[in-house]
């Protein structure tokens, strides 16, 4: 990797960190401005293990993360208020959302509630569920209550895996995470589905100092839809990541904006992105409409010096001959393939 490259990296992730850095500095002066949040051990070797791995640092970030008590604690014992009691009227508001299945407003209240009351401190914990654990908050207020917030996120100690349930991934946020390979990967049931896919979204990447990827579309027309098939190679913040996505729409839609393919319409896709001769990472053949992984790692590399290998199953002969010749038109000419069957294996 250049040098250039290595310097925005060190720069972006200064930049990152420096809030959490300058916390720890007023904390020195001020020990109350920093929440007092602690973890078990197994946690803590968790986190050593994606610090040593990566520029990640899990432990620093969650340890200096400030405070919110301190005007709690102002309202306690100045003004004598019961933030409980202030607390529960939020919640009301927050069950009656829920009822009305509006769980976006019922998290925001919950939240809203949560910083009212004034947490004073956190301990994350792993509870047992099962053949494997959940991990959980256990979240101490300035009222001297204390409540367990049972994440999503689950571990099992021996496949070293961190999932969700539903295929919605770690805590619903459309992520899972391999801690062997330290591969993140896009689940099937992610929320990202809902929101399809558009060119804007890849002009807001391009403006952020997070992401340095490079992108190919294939469009073609097949049975009553309009299709696309989009893939991705590059850096991503503190990871090595590719992907391939699978889109569509109806015929004669204008504008870029297409939807995620559907159970229906998703295809089986492989796989791999290398370093030269060195594998970063393998995926084996599965249905999806966005096959991905991110592996976070200290060795960056630009999108030019990392190769993907993949493959996707058409439907039929019809698809087929629609996709390779979208492949071929496009303007690049960078993306190499065979046929075997319905399978396409691309190199790009």
């Amino acid at each position: 990797m250049s040098f250039i490259i290595k310097r925005i990296i060190a720069l972006v992730m200064s930049l990152v960190m420096m809030p959490f850095n300058l916390m720890g500095s007023v904390k020195k002066v001020m020990p109350d401005v920093a929440l007092d949040f602690t973890m078990e051990a197994e946690i803590e070797e968790i986190c050593d293990i994606v610090k040593e791995n990566s520029y990640l640092d899990l432990k620093q970030i969650v340890t200096n993360l400030p405070s919110v008590s301190i005007p709690q604690k102002v309202l306690k014992y100045t003004c004598n208020v019961s933030l409980q009691s202030l607390r529960q009227k939020i919640r009301e508001q927050e069950f009656k959302a829920k009822e009305e299945g509006n769980d976006l407003a019922s998290l925001l209240l919950y939240t809203l509630g949560a910083v009212v009351e004034g947490i004073d401190g956190c301990h994350v914990k792993l509870v047992p569920r099962d053949d494997y654990y959940e991990f959980v908050l256990e979240i101490h207020y300035v009222d001297d209550f204390t409540e367990n917030i049972y994440t999503g996120v689950f571990y099992n100690p021996e496949t070293n895996e961190f999932f969700g349930e539903d295929g919605k991934g770690m805590g619903q946020i459309g992520y899972d995470f391999d801690l062997d390979d330290m591969l993140i990967k896009a689940t099937v049931n992610g929320w990202m589905r809902s929101f399809g896919f558009c060119l804007e979204y890849d002009a807001f990447s391009y403006t952020t100092p997070f992401f340095f990827y490079h992108t190919r579309r294939f469009k073609f027309n097949y049975g009553d839809k309009e299709w696309m098939i989009q893939i991705w190679k590059g850096n991503y913040l503190v990871s090595n990541g590719s992907e391939v996505g699978v889109y569509n729409r109806n015929k004669g839609s204008f504008g870029s904006f297409y939807n995620c393919a559907n159970n229906d319409d998703m295809l089986n896709m492989s796989l791999e992105l290398w370093h030269g001769d060195e594998p970063i990472y393998q995926l084996e053949r599965t249905p999806h409409w966005w096959a991905n992984g991110f592996k976070l790692t200290k060795a960056l590399y630009t999108a030019n010096e990392l190769t993907m290998k993949f493959s996707i199953e058409m439907k039929d002969e019809e698809m087929l001959k629609a996709f390779t010749e979208s492949v071929d038109s496009n303007a690049f000419h960078d993306v190499t393939y065979t046929v075997d069957g319905l399978n396409v294996n691309l190199v790009w």
